[in-house]
């Protein structure tokens, strides 16, 4: 099996992501990117979110390939609380990609960003995502109402969380 390592992403990363993002079973995906264009754009502000500790995003590599990101986002300065995103190309699901990408963020860079709590919100219907988070020991806190859009419709999602 090819080893799984993570990096900061590059503007050149545009054109996979914008490829695996308009896969039709994409179903649990919040992040909506219209054209290569707009995916270039987020890529080139990435420097700047993570100058200013908003986000922190890297591209998921299965050997050479980008088979997918992982992300940071920042939503509590005071308390120093993350909350992580991430998608896998279908291709490659059910692989434990993703479980060692999360692995490697939290070992890797969460201690350098002195994050002390970290969360994930999971769409309910999402058993693969559960899975990610049950394995990299996050536990569930609750149902949080309407709390994700997914195709223009806010839903429930689930709060997974740990804290050092």
């Amino acid at each position: 099996m090819p080893k799984i390592e993570i990096r900061y992403q590059k503007v050149r990363d545009a054109k996979r992501f914008f490829e695996i993002f308009n896969n039709s079973n994409f179903e649990f995906l919040s992040v909506i990117v219209k054209s290569l264009a707009d995916e270039q754009k987020f890529l080139r502000g990435n420097h700047k979110k993570r100058k200013n500790n908003l986000e922190h995003n890297y591209a998921i590599l299965y050997g050479t390939k980008v088979v997918g990101a992982i992300g940071v986002r920042i939503i509590n300065y005071r308390n120093y609380i993350g909350e992580i995103g991430y998608f896998i190309d279908e291709k490659y699901w059910g692989q434990g990609i993703a479980t060692k990408a999360l692995k490697l963020i939290e070992r890797g860079y969460l201690k350098k960003l002195h994050i002390s709590r970290m969360q994930l919100v999971i769409d309910p219907r999402n058993l693969a995502s559960i899975k990610v988070a049950e394995k990299c020991g996050y536990k569930k806190e609750g149902l949080m109402k309407k709390a994700i859009k997914l195709n223009n419709k806010k839903v429930d999602a689930y709060l997974y969380a740990k804290a050092k």
